[in-house]
This record gives structure tokens, C-alpha cells and sequence, in this order.
């Protein structure tokens, strides 16, 4: 009876928690089990189009939102074409469903931004049905779309210090570091930047931005830090040898998690 009043009074506080902030964009949970109350939408701009891979998965935090308009701005100042922007997260936030190969996206701070380009500017038909433009091959070889311009474009992106790593496939980390890691040693800027580049699946015709919790946010759930150094070194190396017989996989498992009691009511719509 006494966990059950417990839980009662929990949700209730978490209700009251999020009425009464109103107006302002608050975080709960984790990027892959939580929501956000007061997203905003993505509104387009001449430096950007919005992918349409489902409706209403246009919704970010508003951190998230202002880095994604810096950076298509920074990028087109730089002489890059206008960008394509894929998946943020839902209105309320929380999953996109059994369906989805998302497993976070969930907290309006993970945007997937494309290594195609909008130029020329994407009709309706072509943002709903994207054309994938993989920099590396399955086996992790650069292709002849990683150029110059792909390379600016994700070093930009790891540049900007709101960002606490960016997921590529492995055979794009290994390139960045081919490229700049020797600038890396004399730059900590440089050094940085590889640093939140994370070697992960897939993620080889797009990267996968993901914010750091905003300071506003004190029920964000932080992760752990990414380790020291470019990255760059037997890490990184890993992912290229065969593994070991009885090795545990780094590949995620998918594993039901219990939202956060305040998620109930933002999910709610309240």
C-alpha cells in the first residue's frame, strides 16, 4: 500500500513539475527512454531542407534547433550547398515505435543529417523518398562521395562545443583521422572535434548529431564522457579486426525500459 501511495505521489509531483514550467523546454530521461515538453519545429530556411521520412519527426529542443540553423549557415558560408536534415524527434518526444531503427531520437537532442545535399532544392516527392549517399562501403572503404566537401561538412558539425558526439560508421571515423590527425597533435580544436566523432553502425549516408543536456535541464540524463584523445588510436582499431571466439559484441540490444514517471503526463499532452 505504501509503494503504491509512493508512486501516486511521485507522478503527481511530476505532473506539477511540468504544468508549472510552462513555456519552457525541460528534458526527462535519457536519449533513448525520455521525452521533452515545449519542443519546437524545425522551420525550414534557404540554407536547409527537412527530410520527410514520417510526419511529425521534426521537433527538437530549441538548442537543437539554433545549432542546426548555425551550422547550415556556417556551412553555406563556407561555400557548401544548402544541407538535408533527417530525423529529430517527436513533439512530446519518446520512441518512434517497434518499427523504427531508432533507438533514441527520444529527447529532442539527435538529429541525422545527411551527406546528400539540397542542391538543387528538393521537391516534396524527393524529401519523402531521399536518395542515400553512403560515404564508405560495407566493408569500411571510402567511396567516391566522401570529398572534400562531406569532410568540411562533419568537422564543422564536430567543431561546435554544444555537441557531445557525432555517430559515423567506422570507415568514416577512420578517414577523418586519416585527414586531420596529424593537425590533431598541434590543435587541441581539431583533437576535440575527432574526439566526438564516434565510430558506431550503420550511419554511413548520414551522421547522427547528438547535443549535450542543457544546463536547464537538471532531469536529463547525462551520459558518461566520451575517453580522452582523438580516438583515433587501438579504439578505433577494433572495430576492423575480426572478433575474438567468446567476445561480447558491441552491437546495442534492445531492451525494455520503464519511462520516467513525468514522461507520462508530457506524453499525455500535458
Amino acid at each position: 500500500m505504501m509503494k503504491k501511495f509512493e508512486t501516486l505521489f511521485f507522478f503527481a509531483a511530476a505532473f506539477i513539475t511540468v504544468f508549472n514550467t510552462a513555456g519552457a523546454a525541460e528534458i526527462f530521461g535519457s536519449y533513448n527512454n525520455g521525452c521533452i515538453r515545449g519542443a519546437h519545429a524545425l522551420e525550414e530556411s534557404p540554407y536547409f531542407q527537412v527530410l520527410r521520412y514520417a510526419p511529425g519527426r521534426d521537433y527538437a529542443h530549441p538548442e537543437l534547433v539554433s545549432f542546426i540553423n548555425d551550422l547550415a549557415e556556417k556551412a553555406v558560408s563556407s561555400g557548401l550547398p544548402p544541407l538535408l536534415i533527417g530525423d529529430l524527434s517527436k513533439r512530446y518526444g519518446g520512441s518512434f515505435g517497434s518499427r523504427s531503427a531508432h533507438g533514441s531520437h527520444q529527447v529532442g537532442l539527435d538529429a541525422d543529417i545527411s551527406f546528400d545535399f539540397a542542391s538543387p532544392r528538393r521537391s516534396s516527392s524527393e524529401l519523402g523518398h531521399p536518395r542515400e549517399l553512403p560515404l564508405v562501403d560495407a566493408k569500411g572503404r571510402p567511396t567516391h562521395f566522401f570529398d572534400t566537401a562531406r569532410a568540411k561538412l562533419i568537422l564543422l558539425a564536430a567543431s561546435d562545443a554544444r555537441v557531445e558526439r557525432i555517430f559515423i560508421a567506422p570507415g568514416i571515423k577512420k578517414r577523418m583521422c586519416e585527414l586531420l590527425s596529424e593537425k590533431a597533435h598541434n590543435d587541441k580544436r581539431i583533437e576535440q572535434a575527432l574526439r566526438r566523432l564516434r565510430p558506431w553502425f550503420g550511419h554511413r549516408a548520414h551522421m547522427h548529431v547528438r547535443l549535450a543536456c542543457p544546463v536547464d535541464s537538471p532531469w536529463c540524463v547525462r551520459q558518461a564522457a566520451v575517453p580522452k584523445g582523438d580516438g583515433c588510436g587501438a579504439e578505433l582499431q577494433s572495430w576492423f579486426e575480426p572478433p575474438k571466439p567468446g567476445a561480447a559484441t558491441n552491437k546495442p540490444k534492445k531492451v525494455k525500459k520503464e519511462l520516467p514517471e513525468q514522461c507520462k503526463a508530457v506524453l499525455a499532452g500535458y
